[in-house]
């Protein structure tokens, strides 16, 4: 396990969309974590999956536990400033927060569909384990 010193936000750099996010996010959010796209580091080494990253996002905290999708980003503004951190703690109240975790990764398969987005948006479904 890698030794964080910020939390490390984790995204598809080869996603135009999620680049342009990603930037986004950096400018007028100005949150206190570091920015990577998950093809520049060691999954391994942070406990992430391949498997995960298809999922959305992922926000690795600093006791090295991590969440995914739209959680990740609900977690990402509420470090935030205001006024984006009320968004955060809004996206993390009970009922929204259950709704995200069921459609985040319907959501994110379909990121291909929004305006600047290339074919390498399109995320392909992580492959099920066969028993």
């Amino acid at each position: 396990m890698t030794n964080l010193t910020s939390p490390l936000f984790l995204f598809d750099g080869d996603c135009g969309v999620c680049q342009q996010g990603t930037d986004r996010m950096r400018q007028r959010f100005a949150p206190p974590v570091d920015m990577a796209s998950y093809q520049s580091i060691g999954l391994d080494e942070l406990g992430v999956t391949q498997a995960e990253v298809l999922e959305g996002p992922v926000l690795v905290r600093l006791d090295g536990s991590h969440v995914v999708g739209p959680l990740a980003v609900a977690e990402l503004l509420r470090m935030s400033r205001a006024p984006y951190r009320y968004a955060g703690y809004l996206m993390l109240a009970p009922g929204i927060r259950q709704a995200l975790r069921a459609a985040g990764p319907a959501i994110y398969r379909q990121r291909h569909r929004l305006p600047g987005a290339t074919s390498a948006c399109r995320a392909e479904p992580a492959p099920q384990d066969v028993e």
